[in-house]
């Protein structure tokens, strides 16, 4: 992966969101009482459920259509899980067969027959899927590790247990027994990290095939309250036609929705969690490659953790993880950050994956970013620990009546120490806590997110980091004229503190830059604290053919969002708009069809404008399955000034920016699957362009086996490229200098897996990447906002070219995953990590850079996890 280049003015676009300022003298130091304050919020939170209406709110729930409500039934003799319907109680059991297409064709008739039939008893909820078809050697079923998708058929359940038409969970499997299970939260949006502890058995015959599942209500959340109603849906997939059939009717593409659609299931009555408690211990031994002053060292290192949930009540549960190891998530790919932001990865920790919808503000993305969680230390030197150990985290997660949500994070790292023995990481406090309430079945909400983040520090980090951050949010939405409109808002606010060299430090960052001559805001170095707040408001189509929406965001310039979260855009103005079209049938020549356009426009506080676009994309599934996609988008089409690119200089205007994007997809049917990239980029008049272009194939050479290979390239030269700022920080002597950088990158991605049943599986992840660059006319800012582009500039250093770089990384994982019992899994894992900078820079070539990535010393892992799932 390459980050560079000036992004729409060196502005990223993204939703910033608040802090509310909290009191420091309440919140310091609260780090060294985290078990106290953890405790108090169970207690608190377990007050207010034992208090809470166990019985469904009549605001909370939307009427179901008749032909959408089942009654099932209990029963005293459980039916074998066999795959079979041949027990009694499948004989009169809710059926359900009234299914109708959801995909490609919304409400069509679906190919063949699917029945469903539902019963229970105490401790399970079990359903029986027959899945007709005339052709059983044309079923689809591939073997892959759980929740991994492959094109195969597939039966699924969605069940709604608190009947709130917002969260739920979904079980799926494929005619080879492989499972797929996720949350579903925020009507539509679903999270794969959770894996619950189910059954189900599958069968292929001459009828087609069946599936029978078993699902504990252990597994479930639901209130406490003698009668229970349970959202409750059924789809089926048809591989070879590429299409989804499901019961209720489900309009996935015209609506902007799920859970609220699905059917109602009565009857349930006397039903309970089997137990409370679930407890996973683990225990590691590692090897690991360690550089010490003179040496390679490969200690062995063991650790030992355990992992709790714990059900307070049926609607209230805790989870919680002492000394978690994350030795078995695959590694971050490699990345070469020439911006003047930080880079967002994803979060693959399966403890932070799991329920982050609950913490999630639908409308404000980014006011909690769990990776900060154990993050790379802050004033982490080479040689140093790479990531901060987590001491132990915990999680408070609720429903209660009257559709009140609850959600609460508490986790503490330890403080980590260098090669020299200085403190780079202090000990740290983290609390993230989420309170909201849904309203009219779910189509009004309103919610308050709040974060706090408090660091123990010393001598060593005081004069660096922030002692204190702490933020509030009040965000909603409203849907309106039967779903089809939403009208979302949130404000909040934002405080930071610490010792003066400290926020000092933090205006002078690439976020606040209150160096600029020219700023919004003045730098003060006497300051112990900072400020601020943003508001936004927006305005939605969200179904139909047809949508558009229209949304407004203000955030000042002081606010500063970056300790529990990743928002780097403040002191900005911005109206975005857009307007899509999409196919709900499929066409003569295509299956579905999607083409939006949109617009953006940005200002400072102070009404400069610092960035805008407009952006035209169109996309197809043709009727053979292939894909293909055209993205045009123009940058800054009008005078703009980019507050980031001098890094602390003056407001440099900009030149128009196009940039063009082709993707190509192949048939996910088929045993090859090409993807093939092309983009192109022209800016600064000419004077700066980007050609990048990738190439790759899924390949299944069996049920078992696949494979994947992806070859990406690009080349590029930016003439606008900042090196650095030289004289002295705050006075007129500064001189912002640039240069014109060409750079080459290179980089291959490839993934193998082997499923020798669903319950044991090896995953295999490499890459190599490659990226090099030189600098030549070498410049300073002699006007930054002059009209023509060439007296913007004047030459620097005295015919001196900046020193160029060349950068190598190598990042593999391989892990071997076995499910010994169910919940219990053993890993086997191999990591290795390489990387070299310090030969050749500024120049490359592919064969010899290869050569030195692999001749660089390897960082080896191996690692041996073993877990067990109770449930006593």
């Amino acid at each position: 992966m390459l980050s560079t280049g000036r992004m729409y003015c060196c502005r990223r676009f993204s939703h910033l969101t608040p802090r509310k300022a909290q009191s420091a003298r309440r919140k310091a130091q609260s780090h060294r009482r985290f078990p106290v304050l953890f405790a108090l919020a169970v207690l608190g939170a377990t007050t207010v459920g034992a208090q809470a209406s166990t019985a469904a709110d009549p605001q909370l729930v939307r009427a179901t259509p008749a032909g959408n409500i089942g009654r099932t039934m209990r029963v005293e003799q459980a039916p074998v899980l066999d795959g079979r319907d041949g027990d009694a109680v499948w004989r009169d059991a809710l059926t359900l067969d009234d299914f109708r297409q959801a995909e490609p064709a919304e409400a069509g008739e679906p190919a063949f027959p699917t029945v469903a039939k539902v019963v229970y008893d105490q401790r399970y909820l079990y359903v029986f899927v027959r899945a007709h078809d005339p052709h059983p050697d044309s079923i689809v079923g591939r073997l892959s590790r759980r929740d991994i998708d492959t094109d195969s058929d597939q039966v699924g359940l969605v069940i709604d247990a608190y009947h709130d038409r917002r969260t739920g969970v979904m079980l799926a499997v494929n005619p080879v027994g492989v499972r797929y299970d996720a949350v579903v939260f925020l009507d539509n949006q679903s999270d794969a990290a959770w894996d619950g502890v189910w059954d189900v058995v599958t069968r292929v015959d001459s009828a087609g095939w069946s599936a029978e599942f078993r699902i504990p209500f252990s597994q479930l959340r639901f209130n406490d309250q003698a009668e229970h109603v349970f959202g409750f849906g059924v789809w089926r997939d048809i591989a070879r036609r590429s299409q989804r059939d499901a019961w209720p009717p489900t309009y996935r593409v015209s609506r902007q929705a799920l859970m609220s659609q699905m059917g109602t299931l009565e009857g349930l009555s006397g039903i309970q969690r089997s137990s409370k408690l679930e407890l996973l211990p683990f225990v590691t031994t590692q090897n690991v490659t360690e550089q010490r002053a003179s040496e390679w060292a490969h200690p062995q290192k063991a650790a030992m953790g355990l992992d709790i949930k714990y059900g307070i009540k049926e609607n209230l549960t805790v989870d919680a993880t002492i000394n978690p190891d994350f030795g078995q998530v695959e590694a971050d790919p490699a990345v070469l950050n020439l911006t003047a932001f930080e880079v967002r990865f994803d979060e693959r920790r399966p403890f932070f994956q799991e329920g982050v919808g609950m913490f999630r503000c639908q409308p404000c993305q980014g006011i909690f970013y769990p990776r900060r969680i154990g993050r790379t230390p802050q004033l982490r030197a080479a040689g140093d620990p790479a990531f901060t150990t987590i001491l132990g985290a915990g999680k408070l997660t609720g429903r209660f009546g009257g559709g009140l949500n609850l959600g609460i994070i508490e986790a503490v790292t330890q403080r980590e120490t260098g090669a020299t023995g200085r403190t780079i990481e202090p000990q740290t406090n983290y609390f993230i806590g989420r309170l909201s309430r849904d309203l009219r079945g779910g189509s009004t909400s309103i919610g308050l997110v709040t974060t706090a983040v408090n660091r123990s520090l010393d001598d060593d980090t005081r004069p660096f980091l922030r002692s204190g951050a702490y933020m509030a949010v009040l965000e909603g939405y409203h849907r309106f004229a039967g779903d089809r409109y939403e009208f979302s808002a949130y404000t909040g606010r934002n405080l930071v503190t610490g010792s003066e060299e400290a926020i000092a430090r933090t205006q002078l960052s690439s976020v606040h830059l209150h160096q600029r001559p020219d700023g919004d805001a003045r730098f003060d170095s006497t300051r112990t604290s900072m400020a601020g707040g943003v508001v936004s408001f927006s305005l939605s189509k969200i179904s139909g053919m047809v949508r558009y929406s229209s949304y407004v965001r203000i955030a000042s310039t002081e606010i500063e969002l970056n300790d529990a979260g990743l928002v780097p855009l403040i002191n900005d103005r911005s109206i975005r708009n857009n307007i899509s079209l999409r196919s709900l049938r499929p066409g003569s020549w295509y299956r579905s069809s999607f083409s939006m356009i949109e617009t953006e426009n940005h200002w400072t506080s102070g009404g400069m404008p610092s960035g805008n676009l407009v952006r035209a994309h169109t996309s197809f599934s043709m009727l053979n399955n292939w894909g293909w996609a055209l993205t045009y988008t123009l940058l800054n089409p009008t005078a703009n000034y980019c507050t980031s690119c001098a890094r602390g200089g003056p407001a440099l205007r900009v030149e128009p920016t196009q940039a063009f994007q082709v993707n190509v997809n192949g048939d996910s049917r088929r045993m090859v699957i090409p993807q093939l990239e092309w983009a192109v980029q022209s800016g600064d008049a000419g004077r700066s362009w980007e050609r990048r272009g990738s190439v790759g194939s899924d390949l299944r050479l069996s049920t078992r086996f696949s494979t994947s290979l992806s070859v990406g390239a690009t080349r590029r030269v930016d003439n606008q490229q900042w090196i650095g700022n030289y004289g002295h920080v705050l006075s007129d002597t500064t001189h912002y200098t640039f240069a014109r950088l060409a750079q080459t990158t290179m980089s291959l991605t490839a993934r193998a897996s082997f499923t020798v049943t669903p319950m044991l599986t090896f995953q295999f992840y490499a890459q190599p990447f490659m990226s090099a660059g030189s600098f030549t006319n070498w410049r300073e800012i002699a006007a930054a906002r002059a009209g023509q582009y060439d007296d913007r500039f004047q030459p620097y250093g005295n015919g001196a070219t900046p020193t160029g770089f060349n950068v190598k990384q190598f990042n593999s994982n391989a892990v071997i995953r076995w499910e010994y019992r169910p919940g219990s899994t053993v890993f086997l894992v191999w990591q290795q990590g390489r990387a070299q900078d310090n030969l050749n820079r500024g120049s490359f070539e592919l064969e010899r850079d290869y050569r030195d990535l692999f001749r660089a010393h390897p960082i080896n892992t191996f690692l041996i996890k073993a877990t067990y799932f109770f449930n006593p």
